[in-house]
């Protein structure tokens, strides 16, 4: 077999070789060419040690390098404008190199990456990877429980290859993921949240999540999901349990990580809130702002960082939002809640909702007027954001107001003011408007 590598991946093996070197492509651009796909990027691994590779990429030759992590045997090779990694071969051992490219296969996560490549030798494929991803099967070249228990992190890694691949995870790493999950961090850990970040986007996430749950994980990173399982509303509205209706929502949407966590977090608060009324009927009233309380806490925990955090916690607590006044001034003030840059995630959570539940009543048609209304509004470029202000928190300064929460406030306070009447929004103006504000303080102007 040939594989077609890149002018510059073909170029550094052939540099690393003409110096005496072992170099090879391995992992997952293997794999994705053995599946029919397009290499999104190009790992390349050598048995020459960092500091070789350094002197060897020199920049006469149009090359060069990144050593920034070389203790871990990792150097980045820069090369007509792409930058490619080259690892040194690594044995199972903490900062210990190996000489041969079998033992460094051994210690990948699975099979189907411990698969490496050159012209000259053809496919090197100690442990059977070929076959594995042939038969669909996620498996390890070592005892399973040790390659777990030596990192925890996998569990959720080949959980996200069967959501993302639609492999079978071999029963003896099954057995070690199920005995292992409590060592998976519940919060905190970038890693960890990087692979259910890899779980939220795939082509269908409700596999991910089922298989989440069904070997115990969903309820150790997010135990909030668990008590919507089964949960009847009692609402004629919905024809599934908020848990069945969630993932509905979930695979309706595009793979954009704000909405998919929107989706995934939008009801998890109604067990908290459901009322019945005297007809039998259920209501969760407020479940909207409580859902977005309980994902701030969540998110937080699982260390995503505060944008992506305040503009998934906005589209849950507006996504109920029936818009029953389309006034400019009420669209205008929607945009500035949930924000310009992500107002057309809201209707595609609402549009999601809407196809989460057949008994739903709530008109797409009457979403789809709203959206475009907003975009109406949007068009006109007036000012939405205190970015869009005649006017700084500099300026303020300069005003002499101090530093602090209390510029925040004011030009928020301005940005109400040039929301409902955008002729305000010049710098003299908006001066003299807080000159004449009642209750305030003494400045200098």
């Amino acid at each position: 077999m040939k594989i077609n590598m890149t002018e510059n991946v073909q170029a550094i093996l052939n540099k690393l070789q003409n110096n005496g070197y072992q170099a090879y492509i391995y992992g997952a651009c293997i794999r994705d060419y053995l599946l029919g796909k397009e290499p999104i990027s190009w790992d390349i691994t050598t048995n020459a040690l960092p500091n070789d590779i350094v002197v060897i990429f020199d920049e006469k030759e149009g090359f060069s390098t990144i050593p920034s992590i070389q203790d871990y045997g990792i150097v980045t090779v820069l090369s007509k404008g792409e930058s490619y990694q080259v690892n040194t071969f690594r044995t199972g051992e903490e900062r210990r190199f190996a000489d041969d490219i079998n033992e460094d296969l051994m210690y990948k996560d699975f099979t189907m990456d411990s698969i490496a490549y050159n012209e000259q030798e053809g496919l090197v494929d100690p442990y059977n990877g070929v076959e594995d991803i042939k038969n669909r099967l996620i498996r390890c070249a070592r005892n399973p429980f040790e390659q777990m228990q030596e990192d925890s992190v996998r569990i959720l890694r080949a959980i996200r290859f069967k959501s993302q691949l639609e492999f079978n995870i071999e029963s003896e790493l099954l057995q070690a993921i199920k005995d292992l999950k409590d060592s998976v961090p519940a919060s905190g850990s970038e890693r960890v949240r990087n692979e259910f970040i890899q779980i939220l986007l795939s082509e269908q996430p409700s596999r991910g999540i089922r298989r989440l749950l069904e070997l115990g994980l969903l309820g150790r990173l997010i135990p909030e999901v668990i008590p919507t399982i089964g949960f009847d509303t009692r609402s004629s509205y919905h024809d599934k349990d908020v848990f069945e209706h969630t993932l509905v929502v979930l695979d309706n949407t595009e793979p954009n990580l704000t909405l998919r966590l929107a989706a995934l977090l939008h009801d998890i608060d109604k067990p908290n809130c459901l009322t019945i009324d005297e007809d039998g009927e259920g209501h969760c009233y407020g479940h909207a702002g409580g859902s977005s309380e309980m994902a701030q806490t969540i998110l937080g925990r699982l260390n995503f960082d505060r944008k992506t955090t305040k503009a998934v916690t906005a589209l849950i607590k507006e996504h109920m939002n029936d818009f029953e006044n389309i006034s400019d001034l009420s669209i205008k003030r929607l945009i500035r809640r949930v924000g310009p840059d992500n107002i057309d995630r809201l209707f595609e959570l609402q549009l999601a909702d809407i196809k989460g539940s057949e008994l739903s009543g709530r008109d797409p048609d009457r979403t789809m007027k709203i959206r475009n209304k907003c975009f109406e509004v949007l068009s006109r470029r007036e000012p939405l954001t205190v970015h869009d202000l005649d006017i700084s928190g500099y300026d303020l300064l300069s005003l002499g107001y101090p530093p602090g929460r209390e510029i925040g406030e004011t030009m928020e306070y301005l940005l109400d003011q040039v929301v409902e009447n955008p002729a305000l929004n010049q710098r003299d103006t908006l001066i003299t408007l807080l000159k004449n504000k009642s209750g305030d303080s003494p400045r200098t102007y």
